[in-house]
């Protein structure tokens, strides 16, 4: 009886497949929201990466591969060795529970932002020996760890952590190497962690092989040969071209942005804000607050100046919270014909030309 409710609540929890599965909370903020959607101008044939720390980490016997794609990623931002375990340790704990087998790159996200990820010297795996700490049943749950690698982990939170929602003009292939070859040129330290076939994938770069353009990731059994369904690998990395690539789930990335600022740009994405009874207005895109010069630029970008509609008032706190941006231009919204329709609309009131609206102060 006990193992039919086990079965039960681990299909609710969406435990589906042994090993790492993909799961979505669309509550999560969509990484568009801050950065804009992948372009194509950072697309490229060129080889490109991010140097990693360590390569390679050998999961050994364990299930922790999400664990060290995040500490992959804290070892860029922390320039000390992480710990895998620890962060597949923390990733559990945001579940509430620690899973037989496999967890989701969401809860390890979860984990690192709510708990943070302990030192590797803190918190430094070992096979299993015989004796009680040691295993992957001992170092999976955080319960076993001293007050100390707790006190250590809270030092190495993530601030926030966004998903790469999929856009209609790019496919995921397209989409991964795009943000990952802008992060290059920002001289930003990111990475992206995804997965396929219940396993975790940490994206660093693109390499052509044989004449193909691929993602490249750094794998995580050291530089053990590996044979995967779905990937060529070589000597610790594995190659995803685009047919491969476009299977990978739905990738993620932390940034370094408090999450009261990102809840705040991801509930504000594409509209319109303004603080108190300040006439100023603003619209919030890729991550910061824009200035709205006027009504004709509001109307280029698609917002109706209503409060209530597509215009919001924020409080000092909330507004101040929200990067500000260069202001925004009448040429580079979309909805010109919308411009053309709401000036003839109100022609007789307000007697100017479209050009005149545009550049007025």
């Amino acid at each position: 009886m006990l193992e039919l409710l086990n079965k039960l609540l681990n299909k609710l929890r969406g435990y589906t497949n042994p090993g790492l599965f993909d799961e979505v909370d669309h509550r999560t903020f969509g990484l568009h929201t801050v950065l804009g959607n992948a372009e194509k101008k950072y697309l490229t044939d060129e080889d490109f990466e991010v140097e990693l720390m360590q390569p390679w980490i050998n999961q050994g016997s364990t299930d922790f591969c999400v664990g060290t794609g995040k500490a992959y990623f804290k070892e860029l931002t922390e320039g000390i060795k992480m710990s895998w375990a620890g962060a597949y340790a923390m990733g559990a704990r945001a579940m509430g529970s620690v899973p037989k087998w496999g967890i989701s790159i969401l809860q390890v996200m979860k984990g690192a932002v709510k708990y943070g990820v302990p030192e590797e010297s803190f918190w430094k795996f070992k096979e299993w020996n015989g004796t009680k700490k040691s295993g992957r049943n001992y170092f999976a749950n955080w319960r076993n760890m001293p007050r100390e690698v707790l006190i250590n982990a809270e030092k190495h939170k993530d601030k926030s952590f966004f998903i790469i929602y999929g856009q209609w003009d790019m496919d995921r292939f397209d989409q991964f190497r795009a943000y990952l070859n802008k992060f290059k040129k920002n001289g930003e330290i990111r990475i992206i962690q995804t997965g396929v076939d219940a396993h975790n994938v940490t994206l660093f770069g693109q390499e052509k092989v044989n004449g193909e353009v691929m993602l490249k990731s750094v794998d995580s059994y050291g530089t053990k040969k590996m044979k995967y369904r779905t990937g060529l690998y070589q000597n610790g990395y594995r190659y995803f071209n685009r047919k491969e690539a476009n299977r990978l789930f739905n990738g993620y990335v932390a940034l370094d942005i408090p999450r009261e600022t990102a809840e705040l740009i991801n509930k504000y994405n594409g509209k319109a804000i303004k603080k108190g009874s300040s006439p100023d207005c603003y619209i919030v895109l890729k991550g910061k607050k824009r200035l709205l010069k006027n009504e004709a630029i509001a109307w280029s970008h698609g917002i109706y100046l209503s409060e209530g509609i597509d215009l919001f008032t924020l409080s000092n706190v909330e507004f101040n919270n929200i990067p500000t941006g260069s202001p925004v231009k009448y040429e580079d919204g979309k909805n010109k014909r919308l411009v053309r329709a709401m000036t003839d609309k109100i022609i007789v009131a307000h007697p100017k030309s479209v050009e005149d609206l545009i550049n007025e102060d």
